[in-house]
């Protein structure tokens, strides 16, 4: 079974990590490094630091739940 979504953040063992999500429907990746090979896969790619982004994007997902 693959998952509808895979959100992979700040990730650093590529190959092997590439490997095991690259059937997932929906890659969504956050990571530092804009070169990071998640992002030739990935449907959705923020380089970010994820200590700074995530915060923001639970507060916008919590805002729209609650609508």
């Amino acid at each position: 079974m693959t998952p509808d979504l895979y959100i992979a953040v700040a990730i650093s063992g590529q190959s092997q990590h590439v490997a095991g999500m690259g059937r997932s429907k929906n890659i969504v990746v956050i990571n530092t490094d804009p070169e990071a090979p998640f992002f030739k896969i990935a449907r959705l790619g923020v380089v970010a630091d994820y200590k700074k982004l995530l915060p923001l994007l639970t507060d916008k997902l919590r805002a729209a739940m609650n609508r």
